[in-house]
């Protein structure tokens, strides 16, 4: 009968973080793609759908705001720089949590495979008869 190997809980809760947060760098990445989209075709910003876009990705620009300025884009549309910028950076950041959720995840492989090894090796030694002592 195999037991389960128990992994230490900070390994499982680093994954589970890395995960959250290349999924909201993610996230992030797709409403700043499409803030850009709707900027340079200069989409009606009061219709909801819009808004929220504009409203969502408005936290993800927050810190690059001001680094770049709008550019015309034709007539009336606008080429948002800070927003393709800010893409660039999180793809970044989104790359270093993918890195860090498989390093947790090569760490709980390493563990359950040590800690597979010890318990055959710890199987096979009670199986083993123990050489008898003669005592004179």
């Amino acid at each position: 009968m195999q037991r389960e190997i128990n992994v230490p809980a900070y390994l499982k809760a680093g994954k589970v973080v890395g995960y959250a947060m290349y999924i909201w760098v993610v996230f992030g990445i797709i409403v700043l793609g499409l803030r850009v989209f709707l900027l340079a075709f200069s989409a009606n910003s009061s219709t909801p759908f819009v808004e929220f876009i504009y409203n969502t990705s408005d936290t993800f620009l927050q810190p690059f705001r001001g680094i770049f300025p709008l550019k015309e884009v034709g007539q009336t549309g606008y080429l948002d720089v800070a927003a393709m910028f800010a893409m660039i950076i999180y793809g970044l950041l989104g790359w270093g949590f993918s890195s860090l959720t498989s390093y947790f995840q090569d760490k709980i492989d390493s563990y359950r495979e040590a800690a597979l090894q010890m318990r055959q090796a710890k199987l096979q030694g009670a199986k083993q008869p123990r050489p008898r002592t003669t005592s004179r």
